[in-house]
């Protein structure tokens, strides 16, 4: 089958953890045991390829979770990890590298602060955790945010859980800036990371929640509708493929009109039903929302390191997925292949 769903498990179980309910209650197929099983094939897939079959950022969240729980992780699933992250796997100071690196941080401190490991690896999640650290502020920006706006809360929340908040005058510097922008936040997934943050809590904090007299306190609101935003927009779509993959490098390049406050994805999808220039695309559903795999035909391979990067011409990286980015009038969005 496809790849383990590491950490959609992981954080399935975070949110049953948080929510006081107990993991395990009347499942045919238990999400604790399922967690573990996929880790165990996350690992395999590290042994064969030198990264997990899903990546660190959900391969970190699953053993987040297991820790969360007090559940057993297995010596070499860790080392795997300390590895990783000793020789800088996670990725290169972009946003993406700064969320993995801050959840395995999380990962470690876990481990070490519930005693899981002991000798020589109690030693090691130690110094990983003070890796991390240095890493995480080697991140922050002249904006002062730590990679990006979205990674900024995992970083924050890290520093929390270690107790690093006092000490660190980036923190509320950080903080200060994610206060800032925190109109950015409209995807449910990056809300449920900024809002541990801004209320000093991390994610470690769920695992000694006190769950008696817990009632039920989740109640339904009136939904604010939000004003709507009238007229059309012109948005320039341009997919770029590199030339040894394609036989032309620009695949497409035209407007779309669409209403005001639509987002990519509403703009992809007018593409594909607009005259006979036809745009073709396909999504996969992830953690963020859907994300792109194949445009006019032409897939990004994982296994090949390849994917569609989302750029506002002429070569400003999106730092939203396609369902939650709303371009402008007149904006040129261009869709380009590349390695990552």
């Amino acid at each position: 089958g496809g790849r383990p769903l590491t950490g959609r498990l992981a954080l399935y179980l975070l949110a049953l953890r948080a929510a006081c309910q107990p993991p395990d209650l009347g499942a045919k197929s238990p999400p604790l045991a399922r967690l573990k099983y996929a880790l165990e094939e996350d690992w395999t897939g590290s042994q064969q390829h030198g990264h997990p079959l899903t990546n660190y950022y959900q391969y970190s969240l699953g053993v987040l979770a297991l820790c969360v729980h007090r559940r057993h992780v297995r010596e070499e699933l860790i080392r795997r990890l300390l590895a990783a992250e000793r020789h800088d796997r996670f990725g290169h100071g972009d946003g993406h590298a700064v969320d993995t690196e801050a959840v395995a941080g999380l990962a470690f401190a876990c481990l070490h602060q519930a005693r899981l490991a002991h000798g020589v690896l109690a030693s090691e999640l130690h110094e990983a955790v003070r890796s991390v650290a240095r890493k995480l502020l080697q991140a922050q920006g002249p904006d002062d945010l730590i990679g990006n706006v979205f990674s900024t809360p995992l970083a924050l929340q890290f520093f929390i859980a270690t107790n690093s908040c006092e000490s660190e005058p980036e923190y509320s510097r950080a903080r200060d800036a994610l206060l800032q922008s925190l109109d950015n936040f409209t995807n449910p997934m990056a809300i449920s990371q900024l809002l541990p943050a801004l209320y000093g809590r991390s994610y470690l904090d769920i695992a000694s929640m006190n769950c008696q007299g817990e009632r039920g306190t989740l109640q339904p609101i009136s939904p604010v509708t939000q004003p709507t935003e009238l007229g059309n927009i012109i948005v320039g779509l341009v997919v770029e493929c590199p030339k040894r993959l394609c036989h032309h490098h620009v695949l497409y390049n035209q407007s779309v009109t669409v209403p005001a406050g639509s987002s990519l994805l509403d703009v992809l999808e007018v593409a594909s039903k607009q005259g006979h220039h036809a745009f073709t695309f396909k999504t996969q559903d992830s953690l963020y929302g859907p994300f792109l795999t194949t445009v006019m035909k032409v897939e990004a391979k994982w296994q090949e390191r390849r994917s569609w990067h989302l750029l506002s011409a002429p070569n400003t990286s999106l730092q939203m997925g396609i369902a939650d980015y709303k371009p402008h009038d007149g904006e040129t969005l261009i869709l380009r292949l590349s390695k990552w």
